[in-house]
């Protein structure tokens, strides 16, 4: 795993150094957004922590490196003060994770492996808040027919432990499956349900639950 950090704090900088490197995750450092949109054309994929900050890390210069280099990047955002309707807006950006900038040092290795895979990571105030608001923006259309009739057994059982918040490696061990046909039978489920993440699977099963 490798990860860019762009953040004009150097407290937050040297943190999240620190945490990367107890965690052997290379990591490279940019002080500002116009640095990192200098080397991006030339970089492979890589996971991106992003913190919100002055005007050389700001929100609006993110957005343009989202459309830019989405295809490259799995970004997660780290703000002083974050709110759900940023996070949402984020997300919204193809923005992968959005987290508080002293996230705990394990959650943040978390976060970052979970953005790696494609999917989303969300602190519990932005799951909140887009359950309360899921009826109002008709993020998920519900039906009288429970939604896990759509599924086969097996997919089933992995939106379960999606909704309980297990990690596909987890998942694989205690179905006894490799990971690579856990992503498969998600993939699978994404289609069936015309969603498009873990997140929105697990706000279909609050709502379920509810």
């Amino acid at each position: 795993m490798n990860a860019f950090i762009c953040s004009s704090n150097e407290d937050i900088r040297k943190r999240l150094l620190t945490i990367l490197s107890d965690n052997k995750i290379d990591s490279r450092i940019f002080t500002s957004a116009d640095e990192l949109v200098e080397i991006l054309p030339v970089s492979p994929i890589v996971n991106l922590i992003y913190h919100l900050g002055s005007n050389s890390c700001s929100e609006s210069k993110l957005t343009i490196i989202q459309k830019q280099f989405k295809e490259k990047l799995n970004t997660l955002v780290l703000d002083n003060s974050p709110s759900p309707d940023q996070g949402v807006r984020l997300l919204n950006m193809n923005v992968r994770g959005y987290a508080n900038s002293w996230i705990e040092a394990n959650k943040l290795i978390t976060a970052l492996s979970v953005i790696e895979q494609g999917e989303i990571w969300a602190g519990a105030i932005i799951i909140k808040y887009l359950l309360q608001k899921s009826s109002e923006q008709k993020i998920i259309n519900s039906t009288e027919t429970s939604i896990l009739n759509k599924l086969s057994e097996r997919e089933q059982e992995i939106a379960k432990h999606i909704y309980a918040g297990k990690k596909n490696r987890d998942i694989a061990e205690e179905l006894y499956i490799s990971e690579r046909t856990v992503k498969a039978h998600l993939t699978t489920i994404y289609k069936k349900l015309n969603i498009r993440n873990r997140l929105e699977l697990s706000l279909i099963l609050a709502e379920k639950h509810n």
